[in-house]
């Protein structure tokens, strides 16, 4: 590699006196050091793990009499190399991040540019006598690159930066290290093993058009014209953040959407979710008027709306999903509903140069993808498993109301200048007119219009992410959102994959949220208090039947199907007769026959009644697509008929979802057909063991070989 030395020899001289050179003295007792943390009690095992994963950990060490067995006494240090006694665990990595100037030592290069952080490390692990490497932190110039790099063959002194202005790394090679380094002079700090960079966001200041153009190095750029299965497996699934290009082509919006034509578009008195005037990060809803006015005459501003609104609703018509994501949200079946956390979590995004977004993580684990039609913006993507709040500004040195733009200046600036555990680092993103940006759920990420832009994006639930999505819609304290999603939208294995999670039994583990914002600042908090679901409603023990209620009675009290029905009667003994909306009746129905009528409502499974060529009633597994206002429902069978109307409790009954021990059923047997059975067991892997009336025995039927014995 090509190393570019930006002084002249006599200032190389100057540099070199500049930092002093000293012999090294490094303390014999690595528990006495400044450069070891206090003793703490903690798991040996989980130390480890976060030393290893920590930027400024270069080992841990037992007690001095701890023994694997007992210790819960380690000690961290921020520098070993050859002091490591053999109770001293020391990391891996080969380098250790230090917050702060090296002010002596024996310099072998000054002021080196041109070099990544990566390539700063390759080229001081290439010198057999480097040691370490220090430099200034913030430039607005070659921002993927460090300013100013100074190479050393000693440490002797360190000045520690509490502003983060310089930073430093230190080998921890025992060998290089002996007799090189100070130990003395690197001293452990709490707050900085805790939160090693530190971002006071004050500066305006940004990097040119050209500086972040030419930074622009990492992500890759693929056609639109990609299939959805070809994206789902290259993208989607690995989770891979990727740029696509042509996917507005045919939109009306790439001619449409031009300041001039959007200005006078809407009703003046129409309301938006905006910023005005530049100087806030707070929404308002704001008139259109004056909006179009900040557009026409370049005062800041920025749109940010879910275009729920009549006025908005028209931009819809301008633009498609993108190829690659159309027909791959598995939030689409409860965004058509209206029963979204949030609204349809799809955005119209329009703004002026300093206005976007910060570092934040997208909201209900879901995928974003966010079209350009006019403009640039600067994305910075962090690596996975880097959290938003990692990368949000000191509150103790920054503006109370952080703006985009100083966030950009003091923390976006430095990113790809910054090491995240272990080796990874972010990048930076210029996006142009006409391409797509793909970001995965998780991934840290933020935006920042870099002239006038116009640009519209969404979120949606990958299949990819089914995991994630599950969990997100199991937990928002809505039954419908989990019930439309499991019944409507996730097919045979979705649903098999679901009900292996944690949880599942729905009912019992489905836990209510409250689920804040999508900026990172107040996260999900989840509540100590059980969903409360529909079967515990159903048999609260508060509900004591009389005659004359409505209620749901198992069939003959031994089926799994419920019928709606009317008591007529309850016996001194405390048995119940039923008469059902059929006519039907029963009688002597013990009381855990009897339960609560709630109303059908959509999402749910029941069975449906059709009357065959033949003439007879057939019941079949269908999900309730829509409840409507005369107590009839719409259904969709299993197999894909639909129908519509349905009077509830006449054609649409519930049943237990699950098959259990003792249940009379009608089973395939090979290719001969259904035939009279009763459940014998319920298998773990949710099979079932069927004996046959006529003596034959299924060890494992699955649930589509079995069916209800009417």
């Amino acid at each position: 590699m090509r190393l570019r030395k930006t002084r002249t020899a006599a200032a190389m001289a100057t540099a070199t006196a500049a930092l002093s050179v000293a012999s090294a003295v490094s303390p014999l007792d690595i528990y006495d050091g400044p450069f070891t943390s206090q003793p703490r009690e903690d798991d040996l095992l989980r130390a480890i793990h976060t030393c290893d994963h920590s930027v400024t950990c270069a080992g841990i060490s037992l007690a001095s009499n701890g023994t694997v067995e007992s210790s819960t006494i380690i000690y961290e240090h921020s520098f070993v190399g050859p002091l490591a006694t053999p109770k001293t665990h020391v990391s891996d990595k080969p380098y250790t991040f230090h917050r702060g100037k090296i002010t002596a030592g024996n310099v072998i290069a000054a002021d080196v540019t041109g070099l990544t952080l990566r390539d700063a490390k390759q080229y001081c692990t290439d010198h057999e006598d480097c040691v370490a490497f220090t430099y200034p932190l913030w430039s607005l110039t070659g921002i993927n690159y460090l300013p100013n790099v100074t190479f050393v063959s000693t440490l002797d002194a360190f000045e520690p930066d509490e502003l983060d202005g310089h930073r430093s790394y230190v080998s921890n090679d025992p060998v290089r290290t002996a007799d090189t380094v100070d130990a003395n002079v690197l001293p452990y700090d709490k707050e900085i093993a805790k939160k090693p960079y530190r971002a006071c966001c004050k500066t305006t200041e940004v990097p040119t058009f050209a500086e972040v153009e030419a930074a622009d190095t990492v992500m890759p750029r693929i056609s639109c014209n990609i299939s959805r299965e070809e994206f789902f497996l290259k993208y989607e699934v690995p989770r891979k953040a990727v740029m696509l290009v042509g996917c507005d082509e045919e939109w009306p919006a790439k001619t449409e959407w031009t300041y001039d034509k959007l200005a006078p578009r809407f009703a003046n008195e129409s309301k938006w979710r905006a910023r005005l005037g530049g100087k806030t990060e707070s929404y308002d809803e704001i008139e259109w008027e004056l909006l179009a006015e900040s557009m026409l005459e370049n005062k800041p501003f920025y749109v940010f709306d879910q275009l729920e609104h009549s006025e908005g609703k028209s931009v819809e018509l301008d633009y498609i999903d993108p190829r690659p994501m159309l027909g791959g949200n598995l939030y689409a079946e409860m965004n058509s509903r209206d029963i979204m956390w949030a609204g349809p979590l799809r955005w119209f995004c329009i703004g002026k140069f300093g206005s976007g977004t910060k570092s934040h993580i997208d909201p209900f684990s879901s995928d974003a993808w966010n079209s350009l039609i006019k403009g640039h913006k600067w994305w910075i993507i962090y690596p996975e498993g880097v959290t938003d709040r990692e990368t949000f500004c000191d509150g103790s040195c920054s503006n109370t109301d952080v703006l985009t733009r100083e966030w950009y200046g003091s923390i976006g600036v430095n990113a790809a200048r910054t090491e995240y555990p272990n080796d990874k680092y972010a990048y930076h993103v210029l996006q142009r007119p006409g391409e797509t940006i793909y970001v995965p759920d998780g991934i840290t990420h933020s935006v920042f219009n870099m002239d006038a832009t116009i640009a519209v994006t969404r979120n949606y639930g990958s299949a990819a992410n089914l995991d994630k999505v599950w969990e997100e819609v199991c937990t928002s304290g809505d039954d419908q959102k989990w019930k439309i999603m499991y019944n409507l939208v996730l097919n045979k294995e979705q649903r098999r994959r679901v009900r292996g999670s944690k949880y599942y039994p729905f009912h019992q583990n489905c836990k209510e949220i409250d689920v804040k914002g999508s900026n990172g600042d107040e996260g999900r908090k989840v509540t100590d208090k059980p969903k409360e679901e529909m079967d515990e409603k159903l048999w609260h023990p508060s509900f004591n039947p009389k005659v004359g209620d409505t209620v749901e009675a198992r069939y003959k009290g031994e089926h799994n199907e419920w019928y709606k029905g009317r008591i007529t009667k309850i016996t001194k003994e405390g048995l119940y007769n039923v008469r059902y909306d059929d006519d039907d009746t029963d009688v002597g129905l013990k009381r855990i026959s009897i339960r609560r009528y709630l109303p059908l409502t959509e999402g749910e499974i029941v069975q449906s009644k059709i009357i065959d060529k033949k003439g007879k009633d057939m019941w079949k597994l269908s999900a309730i697509t829509k409840v409507n206002d005369d107590g009839t429902v719409d259904v969709k069978h299993f197999d894909g008929e639909t129908f519509t109307s349905l009077p509830a409790g006449i054609f649409v009954q519930r049943f237990d979802w699950r098959y259990q021990k003792g249940n009379r059923v009608l089973a395939k047997w090979k290719d001969h057909g259904w035939f009279k059975a009763k459940v014998a067991k319920v298998n773990s892997d949710e099979t079932y063991a069927v004996d046959f009336d006529d003596g034959d025995f299924r060890q494992s039927a699955d649930k589509s070989d079995i069916k209800f014995a009417w």
